[in-house]
């Protein structure tokens, strides 16, 4: 299980097709019964999701693209599931991360 610094690295490597893949991406939500989850998560770990979301723009150099959406919700994904690891079904935490390792292994 990756930490929140692993999640910081792992923002600072995202490949160059990753924009790609997410111009490419429709809409992302939060499945209803994880809400919860992401209010936690915004409410008690504001500060390590803006620090991933600063090493996206450090990254990607353009915080204010529309695509950079896609790489914030999915950034909120994959800190809502380092933070509710211990709690969530192994089914939810494949969907937290699902759209965060999609974006890593972009070609």
């Amino acid at each position: 299980m990756p930490g929140m610094t692993d999640l910081i690295a792992e923002a600072a490597q995202m490949p160059d097709a990753a924009v790609r893949f997410a111009r490419g991406v429709g809409q992302v939500w939060t499945p209803e019964h994880l809400v919860p989850l992401r209010a936690r998560v915004r409410q008690q770990n504001g500060a390590a999701l803006r620090a991933v979301h600063a090493a996206l723009d450090q990254r990607f150099n353009d915080p204010n693209a529309n695509w950079m959406g896609v790489f914030r919700a999915a950034a909120e994904m994959a800190v809502m599931e380092q933070v509710g690891h211990r709690e969530l079904p192994p089914e939810d935490r494949r969907l937290l991360r699902q759209l965060w390792t999609a974006l890593l292994n972009a070609t």
